[in-house]
């Protein structure tokens, strides 16, 4: 297997994401791409990670690998990524090679785990309602929430989306709308409305400073999918589960 990606840095931003939610992950590779999807502990918040073969400057897989990952550690080496470097991932005798090509060379290798592959089905949920923004737009939304409460609210209709935390602190409310210009599209069947921990959404968000919009969905009391358009056609999304009070 070896793969070559353009930016280094897009993977930095998104496997830090992933990192947050999972300590652990096998990867597959193989004729529909690169992909990761696994639960967290708590069985809250499930990733899903593709990247099509079609968005790797090189694409080499001569069968079907997975590759169990310590993903925190993973992190660690995507931090080293520079402005100017492309990712470099083989897998050999047991380990993963992760090269940055830039100015010179430089080569990590990290053991690869035994760790059991499952393949988790997508979820079949049909969600009423969706908005997408541009990807610094959620990220400030989310930083103007943390201060308040560990709950975020968010209603969607037909014309804007609606943010609020509240606690003892105080109250906080964010409105985005079409008109305002902070939105890109906004639809739903009617009003939908439900509430999340707010602490997987600052999690998560690390990822925006890789993708060019966010898109979330969601329906009344029911799981909402976060999904990052990244770079070339490659995706990243998080589902997560309600908090019902």
């Amino acid at each position: 297997m070896r793969l070559v990606f353009t930016d280094a840095r897009v993977w930095r931003y998104v496997i830090t994401a992933v990192s947050k939610i999972i300590g652990e992950g096998v990867f597959k590779a193989g004729p529909e791409g690169f992909k990761l999807r696994a639960m967290d502990p708590s069985r809250i918040v499930m990733v899903d990670l593709n990247f099509p073969p079609e968005v790797f400057e090189e694409y080499h897989v001569d069968e079907e690998t997975t590759l169990g990952v310590n993903i925190e550690d993973l992190t660690k080496v995507l931090r080293r990524a520079g402005k100017d470097d492309k990712l470099v991932l083989e897998a050999e005798e047991g380990r993963l090679k992760v090269g940055f090509l830039g100015k010179g060379e430089r080569i990590f290798k990290l053991p690869l785990l035994s760790l059991e592959y499952s393949e988790l089905p997508e979820p079949r949920i049909k969600l009423k309602a969706r908005a997408r923004m541009i990807s610094t737009v959620f990220k400030d939304l989310v930083k103007d929430l943390e201060p308040i409460g560990d709950l975020a609210t968010f209603e969607i209709d037909g014309e804007k989306v609606v943010a609020r935390a509240s606690s003892d602190v105080g109250e906080a409310e964010i409105e985005l709308s079409m008109e305002s210009g902070n939105l890109l599209e906004v639809e739903a069947e009617e009003p939908q409305r439900s509430s999340y921990s707010l602490s997987y959404f600052s999690d998560i968000v690390s990822a925006a400073q890789a993708a060019d919009s966010v898109e979330l969905s969601l329906s009344t009391d029911m799981p909402c999918r976060l999904e990052y358009s990244l770079p070339q056609g490659a995706k990243l999304a998080f589902y997560i589960a309600p908090r019902v009070e």
